[in-house]
């Protein structure tokens, strides 16, 4: 095999996991992964309820830390458009929405944006990792958020509308990055004024 990251092949390491659970492989070689630092940490949101938007997700679990190799993947990946490295993290996705129950809803680009970049990036980490999951959510804003302050995010009104029924059960939105957090808010608080029971999120990154 060879590694998506730096390009050098490398022999992949047989599991039980892999051979019993058809656990997904990395496509990167041990030496490229192991520099991105895992995070596992949870945000608990519950009773975090100081405005409009903070406390609408109930919990948010990101995977790794925002450190200099996953600032050089994500350039890589998002904006010089290399679809491929989505399977870099297929598996660590794939074990993570495995332990948790929930109809899973990626966080959607605008359209103007998705033709600029030609694919849905948050999309391609779920299909990469053979997750399923449900397209409920339409972007209407275009602004980039990234500019803007914490403060002036959750000023904004809402980035998105629901594009069908939302069934009074739980849900798990997934982004790839989490800094801020004002659009997993505006996310979970359209499903759950919509009927959701419950919204947690899963990120990639946390910023």
């Amino acid at each position: 095999m060879t590694c998506l990251i730096c390009g050098t092949p490398y022999q992949s390491t047989p599991t039980w996991s892999k051979l019993f659970l058809n656990q997904l492989d990395s496509s990167t070689c041990t030496r490229c992964f192991e520099k991105f630092d895992i995070s596992d940490s949870t945000i608990d949101f519950t009773d975090f309820l100081r405005t409009p938007y903070e406390g609408t997700v109930d919990s948010v679990f990101c995977l790794y830390t925002y450190n200099e190799p996953m600032k050089e993947f994500l350039h890589q990946y998002k904006f010089l458009q290399d679809v491929a490295l989505a399977k870099v993290f297929a598996g660590k996705l794939q074990q993570a929405f495995q332990t948790r129950e929930g109809i899973i809803v990626p966080i959607p680009m605008h359209p103007e944006k998705l033709e600029l970049r030609t694919f849905a990036q948050v999309d391609e980490l779920l299909n990469a990792a053979q997750v399923s999951y449900q397209q409920l959510l339409v972007k209407t804003k275009s602004k980039t958020q990234g500019k803007k302050t914490k403060k002036e995010r959750l000023k904004t009104t809402n980035l998105f509308e629901s594009m069908s029924n939302i069934e009074e059960t739980n849900y798990i939105l997934f982004d790839d990055i989490y800094t801020t957090g004002a659009t997993i808010h505006h996310a979970a608080k359209i499903l759950k004024d919509s009927g959701a029971k419950r919204v947690d999120a899963i990120t990639l990154i946390k910023g």
